[in-house]
């Protein structure tokens, strides 16, 4: 439940003329706030940056078309409700099979055939597949210039992953792959994929070693260094599947990848094993994304939920409990989406507004404004979403009417507004305009894109700024 200081539980209702007029006093407040809660809509879907759903494209490398072979070349699945990104898993191997031959060919035509559909793209750079059918996910001349790797019943190569030479050789390709997408808008995260089996910083499917965290270290530096830009992303495995060594060294490690400004991932959500052993969220360590979660966004995979029994699916019960406990931005499952979306599509569109910030205007104080000398105003604005925005956006603020249009830039930060919170922002604005009544609106921009808020259409510009009211300027 959201506190609001000072104010009274049932508001008068907003008639369509103190909307315009700006008129709307509410007994127990400050005499010149305006209650915006009427103006308020949960029901529109918003297409908002860097949040939302997102789908795996490439899954577990370029030879497994997996959900990839199910897909209409002519569907771009621009219905489907906060369709964010498309992930692209693959191997180190589909791209290097040659040293210092780079073919990117097949990542390129994908993103540019998305990218026109305003999607954006997630990578998880791939060393170990776990298959016989894939032997070289690190690709064949590694191994040949002699760094050790496995040898695993049905022709499974898993190198070492503490190898100083697969580390020299590893370390080359990802600084071309960060010279490649580190300043590529269009991608949103990367994950620390090259080490374990699929990428998940566990050796299950493979040889079982538990690294020291030395090792990992070591593949979270070549993240960060190389994709500076860009939210770096660890897997819960790489601290999960290594308790065994001993809770310091996890701790140590954790610590680690929290002060770099790592985010975290679970890819096990409704797996059966922790579905039998764990909460209802399915969640292994839940608490684990309380060190992540204020700096960087969270990311949630669903198991291939064609395989998932209905008793551990549950109308997708333990998926919106995980995505509220751990304050989900992303969310992503293992299929084709038109199945699923057709399984669930309240679901989807319920966390397609809730998955990351969701910013709704709920009241502003504003008093007769004086031209030519800063003036406070105050905001109040709810995040109903389940994370906050890990980006800046600008909050700009207008005084529209007469042929005039004077726009100021506030000096307020989104990244304040926290989730589950209404945020008080006291802002200084300065009106350059003659004095007169004048219509004030309010925008959010990254760029030149608008953010939508939680508002009306009714109350909308054309621009993306939204219609609060009235005000005097003296």
């Amino acid at each position: 439940m959201y506190d609001y200081p000072n104010r009274v539980e049932h508001p008068e209702p907003l008639t369509a003329h103190a909307i315009e007029v700006g008129h709307w006093d509410v007994p127990n407040r400050h005499p010149y706030y305006r209650d915006l809660r009427q103006l308020s809509d949960d029901r529109r879907i918003l297409r908002n940056p860097h949040k939302g759903w997102y789908w795996h494209y490439i899954d577990n490398g370029y030879p497994r078309p997996n959900y990839r072979a199910d897909h209409d070349p002519s569907d771009h699945l621009e219905d489907f409700p906060g369709l964010n990104h498309l992930y692209l898993r693959f191997d180190w191997g589909d791209i290097e099979k040659e040293e210092g031959v780079y073919d990117w060919s097949y990542i390129d035509s994908i993103m540019e055939e998305w990218s026109r559909y305003d999607y954006r793209f997630s990578l998880r750079l791939v060393t170990y597949e776990g298959s016989g059918a894939i032997p070289f996910a690190t690709p064949e001349y590694v191994y040949k210039a002699g760094a050790r790797c496995y040898a695993l019943p049905g022709g499974r190569l898993e190198p070492d992953y503490g190898d100083p030479i697969f580390l020299d050789k590893l370390a080359r390709f990802m600084e071309e792959a960060g010279r490649k997408f580190n300043g590529d808008p269009r991608i949103e995260l990367v994950d620390v994929g090259t080490f374990g089996t699929w990428g998940e910083g566990h050796t299950g499917n493979g040889s079982d070693i538990i690294y020291p965290a030395e090792v990992i270290k070591k593949h979270i530096d070549l993240h960060v260094k190389n994709f500076p830009d860009k939210f770096v992303i660890l897997n819960d495995d790489h601290i999960n599947h290594r308790w065994s060594r001993g809770q310091e060294e996890n701790l140590d490690l954790i610590d680690y990848a929290a002060s770099l400004g790592l985010g975290l991932d679970d890819d096990s959500v409704c797996v059966s094993c922790y579905a039998a052993n764990c909460g209802y969220s399915t969640l292994r360590t839940p608490w684990l994304f309380e060190y992540f979660y204020p700096n960087a966004p969270v990311v949630l995979e669903f198991e291939h939920y064609t395989a998932v029994a209905p008793e551990i699916f549950k109308n997708a019960y333990p998926f919106l409990e995980a995505m509220q406990q751990t304050h989900a931005t992303f969310a992503g499952f293992h299929g084709y989406p038109r199945p699923w979306l057709r399984r669930e599509p309240w679901f989807t569109e319920y966390g397609a507004n809730r998955l990351g910030y969701w910013f709704f205007v709920e009241g502003i104080e504003l008093p007769p404004l004086m031209a030519g000398v800063n003036n406070r105003i105050r905001l109040y604005i709810a995040n109903r979403g389940f994370a906050a925005s890990y980006r800046k956006f600008e909050l700009k603020f207008r005084l529209a009417g007469d042929g005039v249009n004077h726009t100021q830039v506030l000096d307020v930060d989104c990244r304040r507004w926290k989730p589950g919170e209404v945020t008080e922002e006291d802002i200084a604005v300065r009106p350059a305009v003659e004095p007169g009544s004048y219509g004030v609106e309010l925008g959010l921009f990254e760029g030149g894109r608008p953010i939508e808020l939680a508002l009306k259409e009714s109350v909308r510009t054309g621009d993306g700024f939204y219609r609060l009211g009235k005000v005097e300027v003296r």
